[in-house]
């Protein structure tokens, strides 16, 4: 029988699209589990794949909004892609991935986002990184910041006060790429706590004027180690704001005052210069932990062209490209891709191709995170006029390299 894929039409249907998720992906499946999901995922962002009248595979499509180049576009985030065991290899997935498509197109989500450790799978459907997260790690007690301790205050924050977090996350974020636009619901659910289970400490430094500079979420935990009978504290900044030099002493001063802890974990982006802020940054893990973050794909072209704004050296640039698309087909075919001003466009064309590559290709460049010389030359772009490189990699490019630093 062929999967029906549709939206869920009932409680019911939402509690079994609960179970599936919290079975693949060994969470509770207590009855407070299930009420806390739907804090945070609304049932008409879940799509099912029903065999007859049973459930038994579904993702979600959260709607997000990103930065590029300071711009908000929309985004859905797939999360909590999952089938029954018994019922894998049964096309359900595929059929929800591709039909995920269509519902974002018809959605007005030119771009969708996602997390997995199952990257090829989901290069067959058209994702493909576009993002790097770098750990960091280091003991409180041997660190120094380069620059002193700034005159200044903190303020503790409690979960009714993320607005006053919003402020200065928008101020650092919205001129960066690869952030998300975060409503109440987000600072609330995944920000200040995780997932709606448990609250995290949060504070706010203001300098001496007594201007707001900066912040750190974090939550302390203790783990177990081989070398010692007695588990050690570490402490996760969970996310963190700097606007300037001195807020960047003061948040760091901050941190390293939880001289308790054995470590300190920090997560930012490739661009965060983080070691520089040290006096000896060799007490950082050496190397920092780089890990690979969230996968892109173009869900609609035309659509996630127009709404990226391009920088002043894409001014009168112009490439052709032959896209292929299996999932979506409405992406495929030869597309000439034009700047004027700061704005991109791209249209059906009958020229010369000078570049082709597959949709996933295009993803990390649209965003800055690959450079379409480096594409070509790992042969995920095969080029037919050099020239092309060149204008592409200037109408996408970025002033900071991608980082998104939401889960979900």
């Amino acid at each position: 029988m062929a999967a029906e894929i549709r939206p869920l039409r009932n409680d019911d249907e939402f509690a079994k699209h609960h179970f599936i998720s919290d079975y693949a992906f060994n969470a509770s499946r207590s009855e407070e589990s299930a009420a806390r999901r739907s804090t945070y995922y609304d049932r008409d962002w879940c799509l099912g794949a029903f065999d007859g009248d049973d459930l038994v595979a579904g993702l979600v499509i959260i709607p997000f909004e990103q930065y590029i180049n300071g711009a908000t576009i929309p985004v859905g985030g797939i999360a909590s892609v999952s089938c029954l065991p018994e019922r894998r290899r049964g096309g359900f997935v595929s059929a929800l991935l591709k039909q995920s498509l269509a519902t974002m197109r018809d959605a007005g989500q030119p771009l969708s986002a996602l997390y997995t450790p199952h990257y090829s799978l989901y290069r067959k459907y058209g994702w493909e990184l576009a993002n790097r997260i770098i750990g960091y790690s280091f003991p409180p007690k041997p660190m120094k910041t380069r620059l002193p301790q700034p005159p200044g205050s903190f303020r503790r924050i409690e979960p009714d006060d993320w607005a006053l977090l919003d402020a200065l996350y928008t101020q650092q974020y919205a001129a960066r790429n690869g952030g998300f636009v975060r409503p109440e619901r987000r600072w609330r659910h995944h920000v200040v706590s995780d997932y709606a289970k448990g609250q995290r400490d949060a504070a706010i430094w203001s300098n001496a004027a007594g201007e707001p500079r900066g912040y750190a979420v974090y939550h302390q935990f203790t783990r177990s180690t081989p070398s010692s009978p007695i588990p050690e504290i570490v402490l996760r900044v969970d996310d963190w704001v700097a606007l300037d030099g001195e807020a960047y002493s003061a948040i760091l001063n901050y941190l390293l005052g939880h001289d308790l802890s054995a470590r300190i974990i920090m997560l930012a982006g490739a661009d965060e210069p983080l070691p520089d802020a040290f006096a000896e940054p060799t007490h950082l893990a050496d190397p920092p932990g780089a890990w690979l973050g969230a996968m892109l794909r173009i869900v609609d072209v035309p659509a996630a062209i127009a709404a990226r704004p391009a920088l002043p050296q894409a001014d009168g640039k112009s490439a052709t490209i032959a896209l292929t698309d299996a999932s979506a087909p409405w992406n495929a075919g030869a597309w000439r891709i034009t700047c004027s001003g700061d704005r991109i466009s791209a249209e059906h064309t009958n020229a010369a191709v000078q570049l082709e590559m597959d949709v996933c290709a295009l993803a990390p460049i649209y965003n800055g995170y690959t450079k379409p010389i480096d594409a070509a030359r790992v042969g995920s772009v095969r080029v037919y006029d050099a020239s092309a490189l060149d204008a592409l990699a200037d109408i996408f490019a970025t002033s900071f390299t991608p980082f998104c630093p939401d889960d979900f």
